[in-house]
């Protein structure tokens, strides 16, 4: 088996060198395809919440303001009147004097009138499951939105390499179409000359001129698919629509060998689909493990330094220092915990499913896959087969036909098979060519490079 995929995979590496215009033209779409780079800043942006995920493992400074006034509030009532007036009168009998004064009761307002308050405050996490567990996640996030990346890559180049192959094929049709126009064009220049000199009737010559007109009907779709084919390969490379298409003729085709089996292997190690499936299960496992850590305290360490008094002033007589440890233990939260658990495995159960059923399906893309490569193959060898039928065909009745032995007809019976002919084998070639492509993708084998 590995001995099968070591020869198709050198096929598909010579196959890639033979073709270097389409592989420049890839290298532009890769670049420059609006869609793709949608989904690169998709991969930029989850990079940035991967590092504001790790920024909560750091300490947090803020400085906090505070200038409040006051009015009215609570007032505490502090009778020192009441309690020192009968000792300073004794004391001022026994002296015979007036040296303590009468005192009144004091009241306190609970708020003073001007405060302020200035402090720089360092917050520390010590212990946190969720910051954990939320930078886990982010991480396997990110690499989700690049395996996304590397998902659209492939069916981009597998979408750019089958517009080319439609574009030569509609360029190659175009051109057999005006190679075969040429033919037609002398026959009508013969049968006018016939019908002058007497040697055929109008008829002949009617009937050549309404073949050309039928065939330059054909022709004008012909065009039509050639400018429509070359518009859709210049959007997906996100250039001007009329910029023009270098055409370069890939060559013979070989089908590449191996076993189906081998090539299931191959796409079930190499799809994105499969591999974003197992990230999602990573983490739903995080989420479940999360949610479980939840039920643990959290510890951090606040440090506040700052300044407090009646009026703005930054000295030693009104600053401070407080340092604190806290801790956090949520011991009820109404079950919804023990929600968010059966939640979490039911996701994880899921993308079990999903990842079943998705292997399941890219198998059968392979079989199918593998199986119209085989058909368009054995399309083509006929197609090969009946060209040169074909052609000895008309070299037979052409000879006849210039001899006068040949009917019109039958002249232009073998000229439309012979044109049949080559257009089927030019459509047979890149049918095969773009069916390839389809198996490429489907194995996932051509995967570009990371310009990330």
């Amino acid at each position: 088996m590995k001995s099968h995929l070591v020869i198709g995979l050198l096929f598909w590496l010579t196959q890639l060198s033979a073709q270097p215009v389409l592989q420049d033209y890839i290298k532009t779409g890769l670049q420059n395809n609006l869609a793709l780079q949608q989904k690169q800043n998709n991969y930029e942006m989850s990079l940035q919440q991967l590092k504001q995920a790790r920024g909560l493992f750091y300490p947090s400074v803020s400085v906090n303001a505070r200038y409040t006034v006051s009015e009215g509030g609570r007032v505490i009532e502090f009778p020192v009147g009441d309690l020192l007036n009968p000792v300073y009168m004794t004391l001022n009998q026994l002296t015979s004097s007036n040296q303590f004064p009468v005192l009144e009761n004091q009241e306190i307002a609970f708020l003073r009138p001007t405060e302020h308050e200035t402090k720089l405050r360092l917050v520390q996490p010590l212990f946190n499951t969720d910051i954990y567990y939320n930078a886990r996640i982010k991480r396997e996030q990110t690499v989700t939105e690049q395996i996304n990346i590397e998902q659209y890559k492939r069916e981009l180049v597998a979408e750019i390499k089958k517009a080319y192959y439609n574009l030569c094929m509609s360029q190659n049709v175009l051109t057999m179409l005006n190679s075969t126009r040429s033919l037609l064009l002398e026959n009508i220049r013969i049968n006018k000359s016939l019908f002058e000199n007497n040697k055929v009737t109008r008829d002949v010559l009617l009937r050549s001129e309404t073949e050309l007109h039928k065939f330059d009907q054909q022709l004008n779709n012909a065009h039509k698919n050639a400018e429509l084919a070359g518009a859709y390969f210049n959007f997906l490379l996100n250039r001007p629509l009329k910029d023009s298409i270098t055409v370069e003729d890939p060559g013979e085709w070989v089908a590449p060998s191996g076993m189906v089996s081998d090539f299931i292997d191959m796409a079930g190690k190499n799809r994105e689909e499969i591999k974003n499936l197992e990230q999602y299960r990573k983490i739903s496992d995080m989420a479940v493990n999360m949610n479980r850590a939840a039920r643990l305290p959290d510890i951090l360490v606040v440090a506040d330094y700052g300044f407090q008094g009646e009026k703005y002033r930054f000295n030693k007589n009104q600053d401070y220092l407080q340092a604190s440890a806290v801790l956090t233990w949520d011991l009820f939260a109404g079950l919804q915990n023990k929600s968010k658990i059966k939640q979490s495995l039911i996701a994880s159960d899921q993308v079990d499913k999903q990842l079943e059923e998705v292997r399941s399906r890219i198998s059968l893309q392979v079989i199918s896959a593998f199986e119209d490569m085989r058909t368009s193959e054995t399309g083509f060898e006929a197609a090969k087969e009946q060209l040169a039928t074909a052609s000895e065909g008309f070299r037979i009745v052409n000879k006849k036909y210039s001899e006068g032995q040949a009917s019109l007809i039958e002249y232009m019976d073998a000229r439309n098979t012979l044109t049949q002919a080559e257009e089927n084998l030019i459509i047979s070639k890149y049918t095969c060519l773009s069916k390839k492509a389809d198996f490429d993708n489907i194995i996932a084998v051509d995967i570009p490079e990371n310009n990330n």
